[in-house]
């Protein structure tokens, strides 16, 4: 399963807020374990453009902080999942999220 997770790089956490996010970090995982990650920047100036990037990245998911309803509902005309609340350190909300550990706190 490839993850892609809103990221925050001055603290190696989720970032809060998915539509300005500056990097994204891909995760490749497998039978419950995180392979292999890399950072992704954006350069994205609006919502559209990381749910652009997601898609070029070919990921099955996102994970991310909070996000807006009218983000959530050009991930869902996209076709992609998402999961928000995050806020955990980066490769932590990763394996909780592949190990089912996962607690979805409010959005905007």
């Amino acid at each position: 399963m490839k993850i892609a997770l809103t990221y925050d790089p001055d603290n190696d956490r989720v970032y809060r807020e998915f539509e300005t996010t500056k990097v994204i970090k891909v995760y490749d995982t497998d039978d419950g374990e995180i392979i292999n990650s890399e950072l992704v920047g954006t350069m994205a100036e609006k919502a559209e453009d990381i749910i652009s990037l997601i898609m070029l990245l070919d990921a099955d998911c996102v994970l991310c902080g909070d996000i807006k309803k009218e983000t959530r509902e050009l991930l869902d005309d996209e076709g992609i999942l998402y999961y928000s609340g995050f806020d955990d350190p980066a490769d932590e909300a990763v394996e909780s999220f592949i190990n089912g550990y996962v607690v979805f706190g409010p959005d905007e």
